[in-house]
């Protein structure tokens, strides 16, 4: 036997599940070769270790609620149970929705002027215009004469 073939005859092996003469085989291959006497040895403490831990038995109203569970399947609508599916892949929790709320809240709050900054910009209009008075800047025109500008400007300083 190759030692492919014997390496895939092992849990038989150690279980006893081969003919005589496989297991002899087995056997001779083993004492002759240390590759799979090593690959024998863990298998072996992994097997006997796995047969050894105690076996866990389901709980005795587990029937009992698998039939029931069976029985709910059956009387409820398909519709329902796809709702049911759909509704718990969603999350439900409050943290991530009042986040964002208070994100949008916020963002306006930031965002909306205040009396204090009109003010701030009405003071710097004032500032502007008296530092344009005390320059004599008020004699230049910005825009030449006869220009469409210049008449929109004349007719937004009388409006004043």
């Amino acid at each position: 036997m190759t030692h492919t073939e014997i390496q895939q005859q092992l849990l038989r092996y150690l279980d006893g599940d081969l003919p005589d003469e496989t297991m002899q085989q087995i056997r001779e291959h083993l004492s002759a070769c240390p590759i799979c006497a090593e690959r024998h040895t863990v298998l072996a403490s992994l097997w006997l270790s796995e047969s050894r831990l105690e076996k866990r038995k389901p709980s005795p109203f587990l029937w009992t609620r698998l039939q029931a569970r069976i029985k709910e399947y059956e009387q409820t609508p398909a519709f329902v149970w796809d709702l049911r599916r759909t509704v718990q892949g969603i999350p439900l929790r409050p943290f991530p929705a009042l986040a964002v709320l208070a994100a949008i809240v916020l963002g306006i709050y930031i965002g909306t002027p205040r009396e204090s900054q009109n003010y701030g910009h009405r003071q710097l209009a004032s500032q502007s215009s008296a530092a344009v008075e005390e320059l004599g800047l008020d004699q230049f025109d910005v825009l030449p004469p006869g220009a469409l500008g210049s008449t929109l400007v004349r007719i937004s300083n009388t409006q004043k």
